[in-house]
């Protein structure tokens, strides 16, 4: 099983070719779930028109509205048996997906989120990822993934049952996905350096354990442009693997589309 979550960035600069390159990293993984924030409907419309997504993919969405410019997309390989979208106390209309996957075996929740962005949001984005977890609290087996917005001194609002799988994989790589070191233009954008671990992969429950992860778009999307990256954050993804379970009773589908 392999997941996945990328910030596509709402900017118009780069727009088409940003999207563009952002799909065509991911068409080299082909995850089994992908799950996206600040999706622009011109983000959503180049998204679902690659063939690959388009023949592969079932997808939920919620955008435009009065959710705002830009919303969140989910994509699954796999048969869903339910999804959700929840509100959370937010400035910016914020909330998360949540899809029941039928996996064939160890059932399994995957919950999209993008949480308030800014430092003068933490306490606000206690309160939000309180309601995630709140959300998933009788769920045994959950991945928790998206645009945490959380800065290092927020990180003891993880813990048990929750893991984070990045420093637990890899305990000597930062992780940044926000990162102006490689990332020129989040550099340009901004104008000030930054190196955070936005964007993160949570695993509860023991009928999954994870073996890797790794970042994605880490590189300008072409040579005739140095300074343009496929996103100003970077993605994630990681790979699991189940432990032998009973399989889980599907239930009827709703709300998913091809």
């Amino acid at each position: 099983m392999v997941v996945a979550t990328f910030n596509v960035w709402f900017s118009d600069f780069h727009a088409e070719e940003r999207f563009r390159a952002i799909a065509d990293v991911l068409s080299r993984k082909v995850p089994d779930v992908m799950v996206f924030q600040e999706v622009t409907p011109a983000a959503l419309e180049i998204l679902l028109a690659q063939p690959w997504i388009r023949v592969r993919y079932r997808r939920a969405e919620v955008t435009g509205g009065d959710v705002g410019n830009y919303g969140m997309l989910m994509l699954s390989r796999l048969p869903i048996s339910n999804v959700t979208y929840t509100r959370v106390p937010t400035n910016l209309a914020r909330g998360f997906l949540t899809a029941e996957l039928d996996t064939g075996g160890q059932p399994l929740t995957v919950v999209g989120l993008h949480l308030e962005s800014g430092k003068a949001a933490a306490r606000l984005r206690t309160r939000q990822l309180g309601r995630v977890f709140g959300a998933l609290r009788r769920t045994e087996n959950a991945v928790v993934l998206g645009d945490f917005n959380m800065r290092d001194a927020e990180n003891d609002r993880i813990g048990p049952p929750y893991r984070d799988l990045w420093p637990l994989l890899r305990p000597d790589d930062d992780g940044f996905t926000e990162d102006t070191t490689i990332n020129l233009m989040r550099l340009d954008s901004k104008n000030k350096q930054r190196h955070v671990r936005f964007d993160r992969v949570l695993l509860k429950g023991n009928g999954w354990t994870a073996t890797d992860v790794e970042l994605l778009g880490t590189e300008p999307i072409s040579p005739a442009l140095p300074r343009v990256f496929p996103s100003d954050h970077f993605g994630v993804l990681c790979r699991l693997q189940s432990r032998p379970g009973p399989a889980e009773d599907a239930r009827p589908q709703r709300f998913w589309r091809r």
